[in-house]
């Protein structure tokens, strides 16, 4: 049996032998480098670009007080307006038109072109009524001027009140002459005053004097002047005012919205105060049997004054009708 087995190893080994020997005597192949095979690209994405954001500009700095550029600013944007109005593309001879704020020298230069555009509208030597002109003072003194005549000269060459499309203006306080703007500025600023007159008003300026005086006289002065002819005190002490309309409603606040009867023409009546409230025709009066609200229109009190009476907030506002001629109030 193991005699068998050998037989048939030895048999096997014999025909395996060739294909050993083929196998060897068979060279090896390597791949052909000209070969085209599957390529294979990689795309890398671009870089992106870090965006830098610039620093704004910081606006040019002024060596002109805040207050004083600020009116100088629309004084000249005005200005410029009233030059085209009048002269179209033209320019006086010696026009700057300079508006830089960096300029110390901006407010001479803004008045010089003032004045120029003056002389060219209105001759030489002619100016408004009232003009201030070029006056050596503060940078905001100076401004304020170029405003004041800047409006004086705007109303030569237009109706009243009236002003080119995108007038800048100002406080309608500067248009007046420099004591009056003093005193209403210094009331403001110190003595909680507010001034409330219709700034188109034609007598503006008037009636901000008589009512910002009559302000100054009850609230400041520690003695009160003694009652002029043309005031409406000296008419309430020896008994001029009274009613003028047959349709003097009174009511019983500053609004209107408690009627209560109509006093009869010729009651005599005392004024006491008017309201603030800006349009406001309401003036607070007391007489026989009544302290109640009316518009002054229906008595014998002036415009100037109604407009000198003092706040009626200041004053006590208990009102009351018990006339014959009351209404009671639902």
């Amino acid at each position: 049996m193991r005699r068998s087995i050998f037989v048939m190893s030895m048999i096997g080994l014999v025909l395996a032998l060739p294909l050993v020997i083929a196998a060897q005597d068979t060279p090896a192949t390597t791949p052909d480098p000209s070969a085209q095979g599957v390529q294979t690209t990689v795309t890398f994405p671009a870089p992106t670009a870090i965006a830098t954001v610039e620093p704004t500009a910081a606006a040019p700095a002024s060596p002109i007080e805040p207050n004083a550029l600020a009116l100088l600013t629309d004084a000249r944007a005005d200005l410029d307006l009233l030059v085209i109005q009048n002269m179209g593309a033209e320019r006086p001879v010696g026009w700057t038109g300079n508006g830089d704020i960096t300029n110390i020298q901006l407010p001479i230069l803004i008045r010089l072109d003032l004045e120029l555009l003056a002389g060219q509208i209105l001759g030489p030597d002619q100016r408004p009524a009232g003009w201030f002109g070029a006056v050596p003072s503060t940078a905001y003194a100076i401004s304020r001027d170029i405003r004041h005549d800047l409006e004086l000269l705007a109303d030569q060459v237009n109706p009243p009140s009236v002003r080119p499309p995108g007038w800048k203006g100002s406080d309608p306080v500067i248009r007046c002459d420099r004591s009056v703007q003093t005193l209403v500025f210094v009331l403001e600023r110190t003595a909680g005053y507010k001034l409330n007159i219709d700034p188109f008003s034609g007598d503006f300026c008037r009636l901000a004097e008589l009512q910002a005086t009559a302000y100054a006289e009850a609230n400041l002065l520690p003695n009160r002047k003694a009652p002029t002819g043309g005031t409406v005190a000296s008419a309430n002490n020896n008994g001029a005012v009274q009613i003028t309309s047959p349709y003097a409603v009174a009511f019983l606040d500053r609004f209107g919205r408690h009627p209560t009867g109509s006093i009869p023409v010729g009651e005599p009546i005392t004024t006491v105060g008017r309201s603030y409230t800006q349009f406001s025709k309401m003036m607070l009066v007391r007489g026989n049997g009544f302290e109640v609200f009316i518009d002054f229109s229906a008595s014998s009190v002036s415009v100037d004054q109604f407009a000198a009476l003092p706040e009626v907030n200041n004053e006590s506002t208990t009102t009351s009708c018990t006339a014959s001629w009351c209404k009671s109030v639902p």
